[in-house]
């Protein structure tokens, strides 16, 4: 039986958000092709007590758990090479240890894959070349500092994400000299990655629903928003959303409300708060979005695609998005959901909605149609079972 060794930082076992999401279901998908087992590396859901207690994770065997050490003394041969050196590893000033390093490359070498989840994990382990490996970058950095320029106030603030953006894109130009395979959101992120044969296009996708969820949008109307709120783009959109949308609707429709789900959600607070409810981690989120009359992204920041667009797909529930937060889905406005980027277009765009539900559900009944087409897991069971074989294939021919 092959093999697989898959390194996250996300603990399966933990809460539902998209990164963690993405890995739980791409690992279930790998256990089809062989046996899977995991390396949690410098774990952000795990809390320090656990550690090797832990003997599985999301059903999976647990390998190891590997915590990264901070760099507290940075020399200025390593500054002057963060900087200047495309080829520095080091690149969030926190690694493994030289033992956990050796660790992990003892446990490689008894695999006949390893998958990555994320070029933070693997500049972790301060590892050039990782073979027999498929890095899965659902979020490419260089765009995700990018669009944070275009939003930065200040030219102070423009030229530092600016700096990061051209760092980042640095390094990413030695990415494929590193892995033998790649794993990206979308045909867009392929080509900015040089669209070699070697990378491969696993969009983030939504478990398909045993039946089609049946909508019961409550009166007064709800509008909802499913995200982690550590993620700051997901905090920055709504507060932009929250300060400048949100009281253009509540003009119109004075009793409408705003449920926000997701970690973090139930600390927020805004200096104009109306009709919000904030639900924390909801169990039954099914159930809660029935009740939508439709869901909002408004999100400005970011890379790779957004599991909330397929999460919606999924619930036939209407979406209003920002271009960035629709990125990758190859949404066309008025087709599958409205998109829009100003204030003024994104409450004119949810009243549409709110006011004349119908146009809502044309458009969620053709994003549900693409969701069955193209964006739930196990139709992409094909394209990671491309990237496994293309990565054997290289292993045989290397052994000649």
């Amino acid at each position: 039986m092959l093999k697989i060794l898959c390194l996250t930082s996300h603990d399966m076992d933990g809460p539902d958000y998209g990164a963690a999401l993405r890995a739980r279901n791409l690992f279930r998908l790998l256990a089809q092709l062989g046996k899977v087992r995991i390396v949690l590396a410098n774990p952000v859901d795990l809390g320090k007590e656990l550690g090797n207690k832990k003997t599985s994770t999301g059903g999976f065997e647990l390998a190891e758990v590997i915590g990264f050490q901070k760099t507290t003394r940075r020399p200025l041969t390593d500054r002057l090479r963060f900087e200047f050196d495309g080829r520095f590893l080091n690149t969030e000033w926190q690694q493994a240890t030289a033992a956990d390093r050796e660790r992990l490359q003892r446990l490689m070498s008894g695999h006949d894959l390893v998958w990555i989840h994320g070029l933070k994990v693997a500049n972790g382990f301060g590892l050039w070349r990782w073979p027999n490996s498929i890095l899965d970058i659902d979020d490419i950095p260089s765009d995700f500092h990018r669009s944070d320029m275009a939003q930065a106030k200040g030219i102070i603030q423009k030229l530092r994400r600016y700096r990061q953006t051209y760092l980042w894109r640095r390094r990413e130009k030695n990415i494929l000299e590193r892995f033998d395979a790649l794993c990206v959101c979308s045909q867009a992120d392929r080509k900015k990655l040089g669209g070699s044969d070697k990378i491969f296009v696993v969009p983030n996708g939504f478990g398909a629903p045993e039946k089609p969820s049946v909508r019961r949008p409550s009166i007064p109307p709800r509008i909802g928003f499913v995200g982690a709120f550590q993620y700051r783009p997901n905090r920055e959109g709504m507060n932009w959303f929250v300060q400048q949308v949100w009281p253009q609707i509540l003009r119109s429709i004075p009793q409408a409300r705003l449920r926000l789900i997701g970690a973090g959600s139930e600390n927020l607070q805004w200096p104009q708060d109306q009709n919000i409810d904030r639900l924390g981690f909801v169990q039954d989120v099914d159930s809660e979005m029935a009740t939508w009359s439709l869901s909002i992204v408004p999100v400005f920041v970011g890379g790779g695609t957004r599991i909330k667009i397929a999460e919606s797909f999924s619930r036939k529930c209407p979406i209003v998005s920002t271009t960035m937060g629709a990125h990758g889905y190859g949404a066309v406005d008025g087709r599958e959901m409205f998109l829009a980027d100003t204030v003024t277009d994104f409450s004119e765009k949810c009243l549409q909605i709110l006011i004349n539900p119908p146009i809502g559900k044309a458009m969620a009944e053709k994003g549900w149609q693409s969701f069955l087409e193209n964006w739930t897991w196990d139709s992409f069971a094909g394209r990671v079972g491309e990237a496994v074989e293309y990565v054997l294939r290289r292993k045989i021919a290397s052994h000649g």
